[in-house]
């Protein structure tokens, strides 16, 4: 009996706090007003807002793909739609295959029309064809008909209980300070963020401010920007027999719903070309008026100043590339 007391409280504190906001309804998940510092996973922070929103917005222009589709920023992609498409990102950090296939199910039943997709692609995001487990990775309930939801659960109170994100996490309920090693393993995020609760875009434009008075690029910043290979690599394949019926899945819902689709190879800053195989297919799969690959050694990779750090390309990129794809 003794041994539930801890159980008790800590339960106690994960109910009261919902630090990973997936217990309670919210008008939005992230608050400006107030520090947010727990890393949320977005593909339940996309999911929900998509089905808060939905019934009154009927998205039909979606941008899907990892953390790496969330500078793709409506602002710079409406130009190019319709006056009255209704824009949304429905992206997910560490995006798997496996859980974007899930989304555009999950689209097409709910019965919006899909005008447009813009759908940002790469090795990463395409090796994955399984479900993905962690608190951060695992998929929201709602894409998989609710059967997860034990599953999706253990793995956030698992989390929370994990000691160094807990001791963090209470030292600063108590402390309402963030120190430095809060910030070191992820413990604790307090990036200045802008969010569009409507249309689900982060945006860090407190970087952009940074960058713009020089002073963003410190020599800590610069330290992650290896040097590459000036000889041209190629990515070893990704796209495999899972992948392919996935893709072909998502090829039959744009053709049924006359999808005006853009599928975009990232400008990674690892220089590596995207595999000539996958390339291919994607062609074929998708028509080469779709599929725009930027990966490789060109003039957006070769420079760092494109890039937040070596994993993210910033919105200036984004807006380059999308004004490129759709010029036609």
């Amino acid at each position: 009996m003794i041994g539930l007391i801890p159980v008790l409280i800590f339960g106690g504190i994960y109910l009261y706090y919902d630090p990973f906001k997936v217990l309670y309804e919210y008008d939005s998940f992230y608050d400006s007003a107030s520090k947010d510092v727990v890393n949320l996973n977005r593909d339940f922070l996309s999911t929900s807002t998509f089905i808060k929103n939905n019934p009154d917005e009927q998205y039909d222009s979606f941008i899907l793909g990892s953390s790496r589709s969330i500078f793709y920023e409506v602002a710079d992609w409406k130009p190019h739609l319709s006056p009255d498409a209704k824009c949304f990102h429905f992206d997910a950090s560490g995006e798997s295959l496996w859980a974007l296939h899930k989304k555009v199910l999950f689209i097409d039943e709910q019965g919006n029309e899909i005008d447009n997709i813009l759908l940002i692609l790469d090795f990463d995001t395409l090796i994955q064809d399984q479900p993905k487990s962690g608190h951060l990775g695992v998929i929201s309930p709602a894409l998989v008909d609710n059967n997860n939801q034990f599953e999706f659960h253990k793995e956030f109170f698992t989390a929370f209980l994990n000691p160094k994100f807990l001791y963090a996490f209470m030292d600063y309920k108590i402390t309402d300070e963030i120190k430095p090693y809060m910030r070191k393993g992820n413990l604790l995020d307090d990036r200045k963020r802008n969010y569009d609760p409507l249309t689900n875009e982060i945006r860090f434009e407190h970087y952009e401010e940074l960058i713009e008075k020089g002073e963003y690029y410190t020599p800590e910043r610069l330290a992650v920007f290896y040097d590459r290979d000036s000889k041209q690599t190629y990515l070893k394949p990704s796209i495999k027999e899972n992948q392919k019926r996935m893709l072909n899945e998502i090829a039959a819902i744009v053709e049924k719903q006359n999808t005006k689709l853009r599928i975009v190879i990232s400008p990674a800053y690892d220089q590596k070309k995207f595999n000539p195989e996958d390339l291919a297919f994607l062609n074929e799969t998708f028509g080469t008026d779709s599929v725009f690959d930027f990966s490789g050694i060109n003039e957006i990779t070769q420079d760092y100043r494109n890039y937040y750090e070596s994993a993210h390309y910033r919105p200036h990129v984004a807006k380059q590339i999308m004004d490129s794809i759709y010029k036609k």
